[in-house]
């Protein structure tokens, strides 16, 4: 009886605590697969999507905030969740000295600055402006579904449920191959862009 109490108490422990998920390492941008136009192809949402550490979240909220504000000279800030760490991208020379500063103002969570070279602004801009490429008619602009940030690597996801050659040539055309990529998911919702 002492046995099986104790195995339940064991069971009911782990199935309470359940497993941990694995911690998101870095993934560089030379990992990601390429469509035959060149055209980055962005893996989806992996195992290691970990939850944000509350003071982590609030340094990142501040940090978007801030870069919205300084737009041409910020990128998209990035939540390191596997390292723990807020990066602040800087793109001009007054970037960088408004990162440093704001940096500085004690956050509780390490703070690193980088530099990129598309701005806040310009990627915001590219977002919008997929929408032309969802309206064009070419063949596939139909499942183009959303368009969103990608912080990690300051560029902008495209999200299809399924990546034509032709949609893949406007994107390069229009952006060449570094500003943006593709997630292409078949499971991604009946709405697209153009709707």
């Amino acid at each position: 009886m002492i046995r099986f109490l104790a195995i339940l108490v064991l069971a009911t422990f782990v199935f309470a605590i359940g497993p941990s998920e694995p911690a998101c390492q870095p993934r560089p941008t030379e990992s990601d697969a390429r469509h035959q136009s060149g055209l980055a192809l962005a893996p989806g949402r992996g195992s290691c999507h970990a939850s944000i550490d509350d003071r982590l979240g609030l340094a990142y909220d501040r940090a978007y905030r801030f870069a919205e504000e300084n737009a041409t000279d910020l990128g998209y800030p990035w939540d390191d969740r596997g390292n723990f760490t807020l990066v602040v991208s800087a793109v001009t020379p007054r970037g960088r000295v408004l990162a440093e500063q704001w940096s500085g103002l004690g956050w509780e969570v390490p703070v690193r600055i980088r530099s990129v070279t598309r701005s806040f602004a310009e990627l915001e801009q590219i977002k919008h402006d997929l929408i032309d490429i969802a309206r064009m008619g070419l063949p596939g602009s139909e499942d183009i579904r959303f368009t969103t940030g990608d912080s990690e690597h300051n560029r902008v996801i495209i999200g299809v449920q399924r990546l034509t050659d032709e949609v893949a040539a406007a994107i390069v055309a229009r952006y060449g191959m570094e500003a943006v990529a593709v997630q292409v998911d078949p499971r991604y919702g009946p709405f697209g862009l153009r709707d």
